[in-house]
């Protein structure tokens, strides 16, 4: 296999994981479509597929993690607005939100419990 080949893998694989179809991921980086859905079949390259889409979301989850603290900034400075209709709606927005962040809160303590119980020596089984 050639570097020109791995360099087409790879940018078929960010394609892919970007949700790029293979025919379009293929000509993208100089193969067939039907070349792009063989390499999906082999295991190394679909990791290489799934790496992708989990930095992508890594990405994704750090920028909206970022908009996420600027909106609650946001949202609290507008708790000491002259206006008494923006600061009830900044506290209707803070208030709003709180079931939601309590409902995950609690998501993630029941995974941490089966997580637990799965692996009691700590271990990571998974």
């Amino acid at each position: 296999m050639s570097v020109t080949d791995l360099d087409s893998k790879a940018r078929v694989a960010l394609l892919v994981a970007q949700g790029v179809s293979s025919d379009k991921a293929g000509a993208a980086a100089g193969v067939s479509g039907r070349t792009v859905r063989r390499w999906r079949e082999d295991p190394d390259f679909e990791a290489q597929v799934q790496q992708a889409r989990g930095a992508i979301l890594a990405e994704a989850v750090a920028a909206l993690g970022a908009a996420a603290r600027d909106a609650v900034d946001t949202l609290h400075a507008a708790l000491t607005d002259e206006s008494p209709g923006i600061r009830v709606r900044a506290a209707l927005g803070i208030i709003g939100a709180l079931p939601s962040l309590a409902e995950h809160a609690e998501l993630n303590e029941r995974l941490a419990r089966l997580e637990a119980a799965l692996d009691p020596d700590g271990r990571n089984v998974a």
